[in-house]
């Protein structure tokens, strides 16, 4: 037989009818205990919870009111029915009022006695669903809202509202611990011996929490010495306190208190559901916190790395034209080793005046809007010369340079500084990572009414599939930072997607491993319609 997980307790002056009403309900699967008088239920139900109680109206001592009375002082929520010989009006009404939930008329047969059971049983069912419902709206209001705010104050103002109104305390104090403190939000007012006596009083609750305690569920009636004292200090005849948890620690507590009557039955479950999101929404808020300051603090020394890259570039630039300067009058006077002694210092720093040209381009890239030149420009022109100021370079590496833009090509309406930092930088970049004998080729083609689509492949080194996209982050390189053979800070490709943005342009990167790497970007060929831009990188 199943067994039902109801508890029963039955009381009646009478053996026989106990034993009758114990059989039948037992074999329903009920856990039945009998008492023999009112004082005997009340001692019962003082030590161990029951759902219903079955007693006679008509007992020597308490009648069965005045035993249901006893009994709800302590268990509010159990379900009363009662058996009775007789019934009047004014009893039923009486009745009603205590909380009886069911009549059952002497004498009754077995299936009579089980429908008044189960009637009564239902009918609590159908209650604890009604209220489970209900609790769902201010839960669903509370997820809404949550799910809106990321502010660990306005979370708990919302719980604290909530939970108040949906139980009607008359008391309501909310305490997050952090870092081994207690924390008290939202708390009263005022200096008075009363409110300081409150606030001592629900601060020792919530150290009740902090050091393990689970929900704590009470009244004056009941309560132990140390929560008696706690709940006259509030004021208070009831309390629930509620730790708002997460996986890994206790977050706090929520206190509420009532004066003069009991919590409604299933608020202490509906705190527990309502704690739970909010203690989600806590760590969220916590998270976002969190992320918030490593944000700030990423994009200040973001700025400053910034700030000392374009004050060191402005002031080497200096000392190295004068050097270049010197440099190239002295090469030109020397001959033999010493003019390539001489001619290896200048293309040493021709290389560092590209690192330093990188470097002030970066604060093009972090300026906000850029506006565009609209002027005419020769694409073929604007590639030979990029080839020809890396010229030393690619000599140096015999390297084969090939310039495919037909010979018909559309003259350009562009700005011819930003497309200048864009075929610099991928030259520049094919240039240095294409081995020696290797080959460079820069291609150009119209593929739309007023767009173009321009290439630069260079043979040898590859890219690895998962960093195409990453190479055009600032300060990226694919090499380990410890182990670059090739020299750079990772900037030229930066610049180039982000004159390409600003162009009007998209640009990508694809590689075949052990053979080639290309790098396509499209631009209009017109760019008379193009407005300022944002700089996106």
């Amino acid at each position: 037989m199943l067994m039902s997980s109801e508890k029963i307790i039955i009381v009646d002056d009478e053996t026989d009818v106990l034993d009758l009403c114990k059989r039948i309900l037992e074999n329903k699967g009920y856990q039945v205990t009998i008492a023999h008088s009112g004082r005997e239920v009340v001692e019962f139900a003082q030590k161990e919870h029951f759902d219903l109680l079955l007693t006679d109206i008509r007992m020597p001592g308490m009648s069965g009111l005045e035993v249901a009375q006893a009994v709800k002082q302590f268990a509010p929520n159990i379900i009363c029915v009662t058996m009775t010989g007789f019934s009047t009006m004014d009893m039923a009404i009486e009745a009603l009022k205590l909380g009886i939930d069911e009549f059952v008329m002497k004498p009754f047969s077995p299936d009579e006695l089980n429908m008044a059971i189960t009637k009564a049983l239902d009918k609590e069912r159908l209650r604890k669903e009604n209220f489970r419902l209900r609790s769902l709206i201010p839960l669903f209001e509370l997820n809404k809202a949550l799910l809106g705010t990321v502010e660990t104050d306005e979370v708990l103002r919302r719980l604290l509202d909530i939970a108040r109104t949906e139980t009607k305390a008359d008391f309501a104090q909310i305490y997050t611990f952090s870092g081994g403190e207690i924390t008290p939000h939202f708390q009263s007012e005022g200096d008075d011996e009363a409110t300081q006596q409150r606030q001592r009083a629900s601060y020792q609750l919530a150290s009740a929490i902090f050091e393990g305690s689970p929900q704590l569920v009470f009244d004056i009636q009941t309560a132990d010495s140390e929560q008696r004292a706690v709940l006259e200090q509030l004021g208070m005849q009831f309390g629930i306190v509620t730790p708002l948890k997460s996986k890994e620690s206790i977050l706090g507590a929520l206190i509420l208190a009532r004066a003069n009557s009991d919590f409604a039955a299933g608020d202490s479950n509906f705190l527990w559901v309502l704690a739970g999101q909010a203690s989600i929404a806590l760590e969220n808020a916590h998270l976002f916190a969190e992320i918030q300051a490593a944000y700030e603090e990423l994009k200040m020394l973001d700025h400053m790395k910034s700030e000392f890259i374009n004050i060191a570039a402005h002031e080497l630039r200096t000392p190295l034209a004068i050097l270049m300067g010197y440099a190239s009058m002295l090469e030109e006077d020397l001959n033999g080793v010493q003019r390539d002694y001489m001619s290896t210092i200048v293309r040493n720093s021709m290389r560092l005046t590209h690192l330093i040209d990188d470097m002030l381009s970066l604060q093009s890239l972090e300026s906000g809007l850029v506006s565009l030149a609209k002027e005419p420009l020769s694409l073929q022109e604007a590639v030979h010369a990029a080839v020809d100021d890396l010229s030393l370079w690619s000599e140096q590496k015999n390297l084969s340079i090939e310039i495919d833009i037909p010979p018909d090509f559309p003259q350009m309406i562009a700005d011819r500084q930003k497309i200048d930092l864009i075929i610099v930088n991928l030259i520049h970049n094919a240039v240095k990572f294409t081995p020696p004998a290797g080959q460079i080729i820069f291609t150009a083609r119209v593929t739309g009414e007023n767009m173009m689509t321009i290439s630069v492949t260079n043979t040898g080194i590859s890219i690895p599939k998962k960093d195409l996209t990453r190479v055009f982050e600032r300060f990226y390189q694919v090499e380990k930072s410890l182990t670059r053979e090739h020299g750079g800070i990772g900037l030229g490709l930066s610049i180039a997607k982000g004159m390409v943005n600003v162009c009007g342009g998209e640009i990508y990167a694809e590689s075949e491993e052990g053979q080639s790497t290309t790098f396509t970007f499209t631009l209009p060929i017109d760019n008379s319609y193009l407005k300022e831009q944002m700089l996106k990188i």
